[in-house]
């Protein structure tokens, strides 16, 4: 009887395989997630409605396009004019990347948006929403008036927006893009507050030789990037406007790390006499921090 030899080797790897020690095999890949059930939805409390369900997730999609713009306008121009003049020239541009990937693919854990504000902050005057800080760090709340002042993103530019003047976060995505990055799971505690108004962004970018060290990991940074490479989809211009140079007892000595520990003195102050004083005494779009400081506007 004559074997084919595809057989014969058949037979020579199967047998093989049976007397391999087990102990050598790879190791099973069944304790890894595929992508595809990966929790990358940003989750919604049932304590919203109907309404506020559709206008919050109307929010995260537009965050998405934010994010995903700016993803596709790095990674096909990661040196441009603009990457340099939020992040700096010299500046890196993976995290970013990572950063704005995140929003959209990453692992969003337990994050959740909620409705019922178990903190009672909402009552306090012109509060769009909160991050819950230490009470819990992955839930943010959304106050009732954000549903009413609260744009959505094909109407960036109108109405005389000029995103050096105006709040960024008059737009939903926009916001929830800042109130995401308070979110341990979506910036493993990585992104600050070191610069807040659009004329320090626009100098944090120019410090430290360029390199972008604490720019790239810039609240407000990676939230008005996005509004300006976004808003040159629906205009070729943009709308930042006029550039006006903040006045500072000595401009050529400014120093932002000086800046952003004394800010981060004063926010704590403001927020221990917010918690002492009347709600009138809040400002607008305020939201707390893990150390329990109150952040209120942009500016």
């Amino acid at each position: 009887m004559h074997l084919l030899p595809s057989f014969v080797s058949l037979a020579s790897v199967a047998s093989l395989a049976v007397a391999y020690p087990s102990s050598l095999y790879p190791r099973s890949l069944a304790s890894f997630q595929p992508e595809e059930s990966i929790a990358s939805q940003w989750k919604i409390h049932e304590s919203c409605n109907g309404t506020q369900r559709a206008q919050i997730s109307r929010g995260i999609e537009d965050m998405h396009k934010l994010a995903t713009n700016s993803l596709n306008h790095i990674l096909n121009y990661p040196k441009d004019e603009y990457f340099a003049k939020y992040f700096g020239a010299n500046a890196d541009p993976a995290p970013v990347i990572g950063y704005y990937a995140q929003l959209v693919y990453g692992n969003k854990g337990d994050s959740l948006l909620r409705c019922d504000d178990p903190d009672d902050n909402c009552r306090l005057p012109e509060w769009n929403g909160h991050w819950r800080g230490n009470n819990a760090t992955s839930e943010t709340v959304i106050c009732e008036l954000s549903y009413t002042s609260r744009l959505p993103l094909e109407k960036l530019c109108s109405g005389g927006f000029q995103l050096s003047v105006n709040n960024p976060s008059t737009y939903f995505g926009a916001d929830l893009m800042h109130r995401a990055f308070h979110v341990p799971e979506f910036s493993h505690e990585k992104i600050h507050h070191y610069a807040d108004s659009y004329v320090d962004v626009l100098e944090l970018a120019k410090s430290e030789d360029g390199n972008g060290t604490r720019a790239v990991e810039n609240q407000h940074s990676l939230q008005y990037f996005s509004l300006d490479v976004y808003s040159r989809k629906l205009t070729s211009w943009g709308c930042v406007g006029e550039v006006k140079e903040e006045d500072h007892d000595d401009h050529s000595g400014h120093d932002h790390s000086a800046t952003s520990s004394a800010a981060a003195a004063t926010t704590q102050t403001q927020a221990a006499q917010a918690s002492a004083s009347t709600p009138s005494a809040a400002a607008a779009d305020c939201h707390t921090h893990a150390d329990g400081s109150i952040h209120c506007g942009t500016h």
